[in-house]
């Protein structure tokens, strides 16, 4: 069974990680135009990955509030996932795709460790090894897809009123329909990796299932 105290500390130092994130995007890196940072997919995922982290924290010391837990990490798990898995290679093939010509790309390693690869280790690690709760759910898969189709609609919404994409990538496509073909991909993407980590929590907790239907069998006989 996994303890209980590491699993604290480990969301808990992802929590400080992440606050260390949102202070740095907030304070270092000034943004004008209508949404402002909420603009950009990482501050958001990294604010769905932040209340996930502290409900997860008020679950682990009251055991409360277990199913808004269960739906935030659902989707805060797979779309740190997608971050992570499309901003590395984008930023080593070329970072025009993410920062318009004119911005001064000089983000601090430390920053960008924090916003793009720390709250999905975190992520990862808690949901697979430490939920041990856990149970799949069409439900979740759905919320992925609402969830992209949202920011899809929400980055929309920024670009009437700014007349330009927060990520210069999403300008390379024709029309929405590319667009929206890319972030339904997206959505596609998030939810194999759902699928993945479910299977991956499946084997890594096969044996506690097995020990809790002994032990209900063994109750029953008595």
């Amino acid at each position: 069974m996994p303890s209980k105290r590491l699993n604290l500390l480990i969301v808990a130092a992802g929590l400080g990680v992440n606050f260390y994130g949102l202070y740095g995007v907030k304070f270092g890196l000034p943004m004008v135009g209508y949404g402002g940072h909420f603009q950009f997919l990482t501050v958001v995922g990294l604010l769905v990955t932040t209340l996930s982290f502290t409900v997860r924290i008020i679950n682990l010391l009251t055991g409360t509030l277990g199913p808004v837990y269960e739906a935030l990490t659902a989707i805060a798990t797979p779309v740190e996932g997608l971050i992570s898995a499309l901003y590395w290679p984008i930023v080593l093939y070329d970072k025009k795709m993410l920062v318009p010509d004119d911005t001064i790309f000089d983000l601090p390693l430390a920053l960008d460790i924090s916003l793009h690869l720390i709250p999905t280790i975190v992520c990862w690690a808690d949901f697979m090894i430490f939920n041990t709760k856990f149970k799949r759910s069409p439900i979740h898969i759905l919320a992925i897809y609402a969830f992209t189709m949202a920011y899809f609609v929400w980055v929309n919404v920024c670009y009437e009123h700014n007349g330009y994409w927060p990520y210069p990538l999403f300008g390379m496509f024709k029309n929405d329909t590319q667009r929206g073909a890319f972030f339904l991909g997206c959505g596609w993407f998030c939810s194999v990796l759902y699928k993945i980590i479910a299977k991956g929590h499946f084997n890594i907790h096969l044996g506690d299932k097995k020990e809790a239907v002994k032990n209900l069998k063994d109750r029953k006989s008595q």
